[in-house]
């Protein structure tokens, strides 16, 4: 009882309990609760290897991932952070299979483990919002477009995705009951409508720096020419950054870390100042 008070649980994670003690498959839910302890060491190594810290947790039946209401992270990272927690199932499945050529008594202790942590390697490959593979879309996407768009893709794929599930449990009411897939669903309008209960990393002293009567400032010329990923790249994690960019014409415009952030909310990372409106 005291670790479920520390640890908060997204409401959608009951409901798969729920399911699962029903069902009589206590055992399988065991087996689920190792899978996702495998796919968040992955987000976790890949992140802390990047110079990110986990601020905010949720148990969730979806991974834990960078949050996207704060731009403070380069698409890239976003790619290999999101991808890392389903290759950790596929490579933790992978292991446990090549157990079964050495030892072949433990195929049946461990084949549901495989069944799970594939499954829920490949449903969190799935391109929607929460989910890591709609995290990998606006990561890849965020180099092309606004990432407020690439997100609002993703939600849109995710309604998609349940309108899918949705037939496939009617159907399978007449065929072949499957109430798994109806699980589906909530899980997938549940990442999209609890916004507020979602796991996020944030870079490590980087934007959250805490701000004295006296500190340190890096001060920086640049030209238009410069991109926002390269601005993002100068930032000094000890100093607070302020950018000063200067146009053809010799017009010199300040720019603060929290500008640069906000205009890669609204822009690709791969613009140019010199192609926004910025000096007028």
């Amino acid at each position: 009882m005291r670790l479920l008070k520390k640890v908060p649980i997204h409401p959608t994670f009951y409901l798969i309990f729920l399911w699962f003690l029903i069902s009589g498959q206590g055992l399988v839910f065991c087996v689920l609760l190792l899978s996702l302890l495998f796919h968040e060491l992955g987000h976790y190594l890949v992140a802390k290897k990047l110079k990110y810290k986990l601020s905010s947790f949720y148990l969730a039946p979806y991974g834990v991932a960078l949050n996207y209401k704060e731009g403070r992270f380069l698409s890239s990272d976003e790619v290999k952070i999101a991808l890392a927690g389903p290759c950790a199932n596929f490579i933790s499945s992978i292991f446990v299979i090549a157990l079964w050529w050495i030892f072949p008594a433990v195929f049946s202790l461990t084949h549901s483990f495989v069944e799970v942590s594939l499954t829920l390697g490949l449903f969190n490959l799935l391109p929607a919002y929460p989910l890591d593979g709609g995290r990998v879309v606006v990561g890849l996407l965020g180099e092309r477009i606004s990432r407020k768009k690439a997100l609002n893709l993703t939600i849109w794929l995710n309604v998609c995705f349940c309108f899918m599930f949705a037939v496939a449990f009617v159907i399978s009411c007449f065929v072949n009951y499957n109430p798994f897939l109806a699980l589906m669903v909530v899980f997938l309008l549940g990442g999209i409508l609890e916004t507020k209960m979602e796991g996020k990393y944030q870079t490590i002293n980087l934007f959250d720096k805490k701000i004295k009567n006296f500190s340190n400032v890096k001060m920086l010329a640049i030209m238009e020419d410069v991109t926002l990923a390269e601005m993002i790249k100068a930032i000094d994690c000890a100093k607070l950054t302020i950018f000063f960019v200067v146009s053809k014409n010799g017009k010199t415009k300040m720019l603060t870390e929290k500008k640069v952030l906000s205009l890669c909310m609204t822009h690709p990372i791969t613009t140019k100042i010199k192609d926004i409106d910025f000096f007028h």
